[in-house]
């Protein structure tokens, strides 16, 4: 992993560098997290440029490599959902970083963590990375995982109860899930792991955890949107603050 130098030397470094002798640009500087949320530069993050750091293009990340005999056994067993949860304390913001730096989670499926400035527009992405994902979990996002090579039918009513429960939500693919536990949900903190889905259970985690973190009430949309398919709507029965979660389900 390269050196990460703190957000605000890198963000002088970088500034300096592209303004030459002009004066910095001050107004990307955030005093709690380093690099100030959602504002491009070309300098930094601008959502367009340098990707690659984070996501090189590959279709391994959204592409079921399985052959069709064995296709059939991913989530199989039917086994009890896992949820896990992080002590995250009450003061704890993540750090944002430029395009210059790379950023590795030690968890497979990161609750939290420093990310980019920039955060994905909501909606369902053909492939969207952690480093955006977890600047919408900072939200109050709610990221909806599936393997690849995850039962569709399965995948799909996922998708329908997420749309369904909160407009902050993210929807993609994520090769790193276990086969036995190919799906999963992302909130502040926390994350849920299934074979299948349970609604009862899906919009329990949804409820429980969603619009939580230290923007959780924040409903600007994000920036980012390359491999977006679908933006999200609020769900009938709510609005853009996410008021009512899960409005239509009991």
């Amino acid at each position: 992993m390269a050196v990460r130098l703190p957000p605000l030397l890198t963000l002088l470094l970088l500034l300096v560098l592209e303004s030459g002798v002009k004066a910095v640009r001050l107004d990307l500087f955030d005093r709690k997290q380093g690099i100030r949320m959602g504002v491009p530069s070309n300098g930094c993050d601008d959502g367009k440029t340098g990707l690659s750091v984070d996501y090189n293009g590959s279709a391994v990340e959204y592409t079921c490599f399985l052959p069709k005999s064995k296709r059939w056994r991913v989530g199989l067993n039917v086994v009890e959902p896992v949820q896990h949860c992080d002590d995250l304390p009450d003061d704890y913001y993540p750090q944002h970083y430029c395009m210059n730096q790379s950023l590795v989670y030690k968890d497979t499926i990161p609750t939290f963590g420093d990310h980019r400035p920039l955060w994905g527009i909501f909606g369902e992405y053909q492939y969207l990375p952690p480093q955006r994902w977890l600047h919408n979990v900072e939200h109050g996002s709610v990221i909806m995982l599936y393997h690849p090579c995850a039962d569709y039918r399965e995948v799909d009513r996922l998708k329908g109860l997420v749309r369904g429960c909160i407009r902050k939500h993210i929807i993609t693919p994520y090769p790193k899930l276990s086969l036995l536990r190919p799906l999963a949900l992302v909130a502040w903190g926390c994350r849920l792991e299934m074979s299948h889905v349970d609604p009862a259970t899906v919009r329990s985690f949804i409820r429980e955890k969603g619009l939580k973190g230290p923007e959780g009430d924040l409903p600007k949309q994000g920036q980012y949107d390359f491999m977006l398919l679908q933006r999200a709507e609020p769900p009938a029965g709510s609005d853009i603050n996410d008021s009512v979660l899960c409005p239509s389900q009991p």
